[in-house]
């Protein structure tokens, strides 16, 4: 996994809404590829982070990572409806590996200005994988309407928090401890497309209608 900060040359103001994504554009063989990434950061002027994995046999993560400092990239406008819908109302975010990128977005605009009540479940194999994990321990401690809750399916002895898939720590992270509270809570999952599909399922067996479940599959 890496993470990639880019600045936009022309504009003083790179625009878009935290956790929306751009396609980055390559050519191979004479043939247009692009690839859809979550934008990791908040807005800052003209620049803009990126957080992915490369993939092997893959086409423009290659790429990316054979950048160098200076080099530059094509993308598209930037895009996509996974966005905080309702900032007044409690937010429970679920990621996997790099699912985390959109959500960091949100979370380094939002609680600056607004506090919502947000807890974020971030599930991964290995402690290492735990992108941002100092960072988003800071924001647990600096603000009391977030919650940060790790957890790590391939942990070593010197591992002493949650384990298990984010499935098993899904009634942590809603915190409802009436029924009548769950049609206050908006859930947004972001991450490969079985983990999405599984907490989905395990969300409407609790109740939640669909209107209240938003999602983002990284496959």
């Amino acid at each position: 996994m890496h993470h990639f900060e880019f600045e936009v040359p022309g504009v003083e103001t790179f625009t878009f809404t935290p956790g929306q994504f751009v396609s980055v554009i390559d050519r191979v063989d004479g043939r247009e590829i692009t690839r859809a990434y979550s934008i990791a950061s908040p807005r800052d002027g003209n620049r803009f982070e990126l957080c992915l994995n490369r993939v092997e046999d893959g086409i423009v993560s290659p790429y990316l990572f054979g950048l160098r400092p200076g080099d530059e990239i094509e993308i598209g406008e930037p895009i996509g409806y996974f966005t905080l819908r309702h900032p007044g109302r409690r937010a429970v975010f679920i990621a996997t590996g790099t699912g985390i990128a959109p959500f960091r977005s949100m979370l380094l605009h939002h609680l600056p200005q607004t506090q919502p009540r947000i807890t974020l479940l971030f599930g991964v194999r290995y402690e290492q994988g735990l992108l941002y994990r100092d960072e988003l321990e800071r924001l647990d401690q600096q603000y009391e309407s977030f919650r940060f809750i790790p957890t790590i399916t391939r942990p070593t002895e010197s591992w002493n928090g949650r384990t298990g898939r984010v499935h098993a720590h899904l009634d942590e992270a809603l915190g409802l401890r009436t029924p009548d509270e769950l049609i206050t809570v908006d859930v947004y999952i972001c991450g490969l497309k079985e983990m999405v599909d599984d907490v989905r399922q395990e969300l409407k067996k609790r109740g939640f209608d669909r209107k209240q479940i938003i999602f983002e599959k990284y496959d």
